[in-house]
């Protein structure tokens, strides 16, 4: 009997079949092809992506359910099987959010967005590294396809250069976000979810990868997460989270960690009890009353459109204790993890706040840190800034803001990760992104690092793109063999309970002792005494 999967048809519509022993036969007066790569059978039924230069891309793949009506905050589920094929050739829509300056998008008021993509070689190939890409925006912002920030050029987390250059597998998600992602209330908590919905996203993600890896030709034995900003701080979650465990196998955090206090079940729970009220839904039947009101009515209430904090919370399931208790107690993914940040992580985060004098610079710090305000400055002074750009007083701020909330963040996990026993190795990104704004200097940025990792900058010159390449090799050696050194590349030294060392990304790496720990030894103070 013929094996009907070895049927194909030719450039020239002539067929070609295999034999009773499954070999190839074909006519001699043409040549056979290889099967479509575009054409792929997933586990919920057979999609159709496109081939673009040496890899084929499958966008727009349904991972979950639409989460809406009665879906709207409950975990999310599978989604329905097909079986004609799926056209997988466009990003879905991005999840609802508010317009962001920052990362230069459009609001959405769309709740059917839990759909994810799929970068693979053309060529041939089996049991690839999979690559699985968690974005940034705070949890409240973001998407599969942000354009290249600045530029508008180009997608930022397209996996093309990864797949094509580096022979991985990368996936892309998107997950609810904000008020839909990471909403708290009581009455939630009967049904089995209150909070953290966008990171159950997450982890459905990584289930679908698991089962369906090896239809791109990935190995679902080898998954490396990774992501940027709240990609990184949820990335760390899922390092400690009981449930997340086995579904990767390497980790990368990007400027976050997640080992300062994270608010409580009853705190998250109290913040959409008053979310609730309102907007007229308190009292009994308050989950029917959020459900019935529309998605963009729940995106212009006061509370969205005034920045709102949503987040992972401490709920007892996913996370059934503070992340740092269970890093410090080796309750953790004892994955191989790679953590790092940027040189200028503070800078996107001044907003109007751009002192110049003394005066002006400890007016800023006792309006963020107050009663600790003289400390900060002790740790910052201006003086230690006196080549700052724009300005000393505005580059000492910039530095204690990307301290604060993420370089040294960061290190807690890394290093609490490492004495965990886990292996770990950190970086610092010092390639100024290539924007210039009158009167703004953001140099090494938050995010600046993301062109590099990706490789999708428009405005590379021979040395960025050498960086660039370099540090694509290390992210992809870290996903293949779950060590970032590999070939002639400079050793990248781990980072231990004795060793503080890191690479440090400039347009040559070097590596470095020691970075800002002093700094970074204060906040970790601060951090402690948030408990």
């Amino acid at each position: 009997m013929r094996n009907p999967v070895c049927w194909a048809i030719v450039a020239s519509c002539a067929l070609v079949a295999c034999g009773d022993n499954g070999n190839t036969v074909t006519d001699a007066s043409v040549d056979a092809v290889p099967i479509d790569p575009t054409r792929v059978t997933i586990a919920d039924g057979p999609i159709h992506g496109a081939l673009v230069s040496t890899h084929v891309q499958f966008l727009g793949i349904p991972y979950a359910r639409p989460p809406v009506g009665d879906l709207r905050w409950k975990a999310p589920q599978k989604p329905d099987k097909w079986t004609q094929p799926l056209e997988t050739t466009q990003y879905s829509k991005r999840c609802a959010q508010l317009a962001s300056a920052t990362l230069m998008n459009a609001p959405s008021n769309d709740e059917d967005c839990l759909y994810l993509n799929v970068w693979a070689p053309a060529a041939s190939h089996s049991n690839l590294p999979v690559m699985l890409w968690i974005h940034g925006g705070g949890n409240v912002n973001g998407s599969t396809s942000e354009p290249v920030p600045f530029i508008n050029r180009g997608y930022f987390y397209s996996g093309e250069h990864l797949a094509e250059n580096h022979n991985v597998i990368v996936v892309s998600l998107n997950y609810r976000l904000g008020v839909f992602g990471f909403f708290a209330h009581a009455d939630l908590a009967t049904e089995g979810v209150s909070g953290n919905q966008g990171l159950l996203d997450q982890q459905l993600a990584m289930k679908w990868v698991h089962d369906n890896a090896a239809a791109f030709g990935g190995d679902p034995g080898n998954v490396t997460i990774f992501g940027e900003s709240a990609g990184s701080f949820d990335v760390c979650y899922h390092v400690a989270a009981p449930s997340s465990a086995g579904l990767f196998h390497r980790a990368i955090s990007e400027s976050g960690g997640c080992t300062t206090r994270q608010r409580t079940r009853a705190e998250a729970e109290a913040g959409g009890l008053a979310f609730a009220t309102s907007v007229g839904c308190a009292g009994a039947g308050a989950l029917a009353c959020l459900r019935g009101k529309s998605a963009s009515d729940l995106m212009a209430t006061p509370a969205v459109a005034e920045g709102a904090d949503y987040g992972p919370d401490v709920d007892g399931t996913f996370l059934p204790e503070q992340p740092r208790v269970l890093f410090d107690s080796g309750r953790i993914a004892k994955v191989p993890y790679l953590l790092g940040s940027n040189t200028d992580e503070g800078t996107l985060f001044l907003g109007t706040i751009h002192p110049t004098t003394q005066a002006e610079y400890m007016a800023a710090l006792v309006q963020m840190f107050p009663g600790t305000a003289n400390a900060v400055a002790n740790q910052y002074p201006m003086s230690a800034f006196a080549g700052g750009k724009p300005n000393p007083a505005e580059a000492a701020l910039a530095r204690v803001i990307g301290d604060a909330r993420l370089v040294c963040p960061t290190f807690d996990s890394a290093a609490r990760a490492a004495h965990a026993g886990v292996k770990v190795w950190m970086y610092n990104y010092d390639i100024p992104a290539p924007i210039d704004i009158p009167g703004t200097y953001l140099g090494a940025t938050h995010g600046s690092e993301l062109a590099s990792v990706f490789g999708t900058s428009p405005t590379f010159t021979p040395d960025t793109q050498a960086a660039s390449d370099l540090m694509q090799r290390y992210w992809t050696n870290f996903a293949r063999a779950g060590t970032p050194n590999g070939g002639s590349d400079p050793m990248w030294p781990a980072l231990t309970d004795a060793a503080n060392v890191r690479i440090n990304f400039a347009l040559q790496p070097t590596i470095v002792t020691d970075f800002r720990a002093a700094q970074c030894a204060f906040w970790r103070e601060g951090y402690s005494q948030q408990f």
